[in-house]
């Protein structure tokens, strides 16, 4: 359920029209890991991708996510990598 909710999110922020202004065709993936701390915030952005700017704008988007319930681990509130990968296709 949070993976849905992150990626619909993610799909509704990120600026697709990037990948055509750069000169990009076909099939696109940025993979971007970061950590829910233990009070819920987003920390640790990292990004990989075809382009820097791409990369910029996935880590832009990541920290747009609102506040996050942070995991739990034997009644203790802990941290959480999480890794996302983040595909588009440019239309030529």
């Amino acid at each position: 359920c949070m993976s849905e909710k992150i990626s619909q999110f993610v799909n509704r922020k990120f600026n697709t029209e990037l990948g055509s202004e750069l000169g990009l065709s076909g099939i696109n993936r940025i993979y971007v890991r970061f950590k829910i701390d233990q009070k819920g915030n987003i920390v640790d952005i990292g990004s990989r991708g075809p382009h820097p700017r791409l990369e910029q704008e996935a880590a832009r988007v990541i920290k747009l996510l609102p506040q996050m319930t942070p995991g739990m681990q034997r009644g203790k509130a802990v941290g959480v990598l999480y890794s996302l990968p983040i595909v588009f296709q440019v239309q030529d």
